[in-house]
């Protein structure tokens, strides 16, 4: 059986609808999102010592699109990991507006999305699943040889470096691509400059410390003193800072901090009892207020060649399975996803950021204090607040002087 080998790459969307119209259904396609990210990112933050970045949603619009030729248990799997119900109503909307809507380019923020199917000519693959990928904007399909899997390495390095800027290289080895007849990639590229940027001369090495207190290194600290919004959600066990990005406030990046006393994991476990669309809500509704603000200026680059393993935890089996995936509506030549890989990277310095990859809690909050001191793990998400789903999301808990 031939294998259909799925790759993301990051260094950035399907859904739960009783009717088709893109507005009213927005709320519906960002709650199958956020459901389906949370979930991930906690088994993955159980796998990566917590410490990585990682794009959900560019995983969750791959998987989306696969499901466009899935059929049978598979398609069943697919539909229920990705937390949608109304499947005809994601075909003819939803799909196409979340990826269309996942570049843009304006002062202080570019973003950028590009997928490409690179498909080997001994492969044959049905007009009408051509005909899905193209009318919904899924994707480009491109013919290559993959019996020079050098040549065809080159080929898909060469892609993946020019989508992402050079932030990620070397994908694909050409011992991946031995007996692969289909790849799929969805690429991301992210760039923000902060709509209040830190200032270099106020950088500081500073100790790091862990959950217990204790000091586990040092890092370069930025500090900058301003107006913004700040929450604490008890029920979360974290504060909650927003720094937004450019001047149209659509991207923001968010902050979670647990409370003192409290753990990172908690924080990351309690992601699954409340909706971003909340979040925002209780953002939107705090006031600005003066906040001394220190976070590190770090990078982190994740490798993460687990999520097969993951999303079988998650109940997406068959489709991994060679004796059991049904992809009929790709081809009539029997298929199954090998592997599923993303690379990610994410810089953030005093300028800005670069980045290539549930039921309802009862909610008391607390006085937030005056600052916001990330001298200690913490989550961060960079966050549309259009579509209110997390572009990029991390753990950064491993002090480094970048």
């Amino acid at each position: 059986m031939a294998k259909l080998f799925l790759l993301l790459i990051f260094g950035l969307i399907p859904t739960i609808l009783t009717k088709c119209n893109v507005r009213e259904g927005q709320p519906h396609l960002s709650k199958s999102i956020n459901t389906f990210s949370a979930e991930l990112l906690t088994k993955i933050a159980q796998g990566e010592e917590n410490h990585f970045v990682v794009s959900t949603v560019s995983i969750w619009i791959l998987l989306a699109s696969i499901s466009l030729g899935a059929t049978d248990v598979t398609l069943k799997e697919l539909d229920q990991v990705l937390k949608w119900k109304n499947k005809q109503c994601f075909n003819k909307n939803h799909l196409k507006f979340s990826t269309n809507n996942t570049s843009y380019n304006t002062t202080g923020v570019v973003m950028e999305r590009s997928s490409n199917i690179y498909v080997d000519s001994k492969l044959t693959i049905l007009n009408k699943f051509k005909n899905k990928i193209l009318r919904y904007d899924v994707s480009k399909i491109e013919n290559i040889s993959f019996d020079n899997t050098d040549s065809a390495a080159q080929t898909i390095n060469d892609y993946v470096r020019n989508a992402t800027h050079n932030n990620i290289e070397n994908i694909v080895s050409p011992g991946d691509l031995v007996n692969v007849l289909m790849i799929m990639f969805d690429v991301v590229y992210f760039k923000g400059t902060w709509q209040i940027p830190f200032l270099p001369e106020d950088t500081q090495i500073s100790p790091f410390y862990n959950d217990d207190g204790d000091k586990i290194g040092d890092v370069n600290l930025m500090t900058m003193t301003s107006n913004l919004k700040m929450i604490s959600i008890k029920d979360m066990n974290a504060y909650v800072l927003e720094l937004p990005y450019g001047t149209n406030k659509k991207y923001s990046m968010l902050l979670f901090l647990p409370l003192y006393g409290k753990t990172l994991n908690s924080v990351i476990e309690n992601l699954k009892n409340i909706r971003l669309p909340v979040i925002d809500k209780m953002l939107k509704g705090a006031e600005e207020d003066e906040v001394t603000v220190q976070i590190p200026r770090f990078e982190i680059k994740s490798d993460l060649r687990n999520l097969k393993t993951l999303l079988v935890g998650m109940g997406l089996k068959s489709a991994f399975d060679s004796s059991k995936a049904n992809f009929k509506s790709i081809s009539h030549q029997p298929l199954y996803i090998s592997n599923l890989i993303q690379k990610a990277t994410i810089k953030v310095t005093e300028e800005g950021t670069v980045a290539s990859a549930a039921t309802e809690a009862d909610f008391s909050f607390r006085t937030a204090p005056d600052e916001f001191i990330a001298n200690r793990p913490f989550l961060f998400m960079i966050l549309d607040k259009k579509l209110l789903v997390p572009i990029f999301t991390g753990v950064y808990s491993k002090p480094s002087l970048f």
